[in-house]
């Protein structure tokens, strides 16, 4: 009957950037903490993303997303949105229930992202931090898996001017 009562949930939880930079795997293993304190079952935790924010939350201007999908009781949920409200660490959460989420969509998100990586990635990088490149100034900001994006922006800026010549050209030829 216990298990009769845990649901599926989806999670997304935006994190405090500067937090995130210093310490990804602890940011990390505090929202675990978090979930498993609620009872929680977690299926999968992933970066979704880092970005600049619409507008300011709590004082930041930019915050790291993570996506959860984990199995709870129903009662467990209310601790977790207490212990996020509490937390330094993460800005603002958001859980559902996820009643729209398959078997099949569970398998591809997992095959999709791992955060063992992400934290691997990240403490060579700090480490190699020291020699005078940073993840922020070295990388623009961005994490590796979105540079194939910066490469499309770039090539759509190249395409701005190109049409605004072509719009000029219109004009001269009237």
């Amino acid at each position: 009957m216990v298990e009769s009562s845990r649901q599926l949930y989806e999670g997304l939880f935006l994190l405090n950037q500067a937090a995130v930079a210093g310490d990804f795997g602890g940011c990390v293993d505090h929202l675990k903490e978090i979930l498993e304190r609620a009872g929680a079952e977690i299926l999968l935790l992933k970066k979704w993303e880092e970005r600049k924010l619409a507008y300011e939350i709590k004082g930041q201007r930019r915050g790291s997303f993570l996506l959860a999908y984990f199995h709870a009781p129903g009662e467990g949920l209310s601790r977790i949105e207490r212990d996020c409200n509490l937390s330094e660490r993460v800005i603002r959460s958001l859980v559902i229930r996820a009643d729209h989420v398959g078997e099949v969509e569970l398998e591809v998100a997992r095959k999709d992202g791992d955060l063992l990586a992400e934290t691997v990635l990240r403490e060579g990088v700090e480490r190699s931090g020291e020699s005078g490149v940073s993840a922020e100034t070295g990388g623009g900001g961005v994490d590796a898996g979105s540079e194939v994006e910066t490469g499309e922006s770039g090539s759509a800026g190249s395409a701005e001017p190109a049409e605004a010549s072509d719009e000029s050209e219109a004009k001269a030829e009237a």
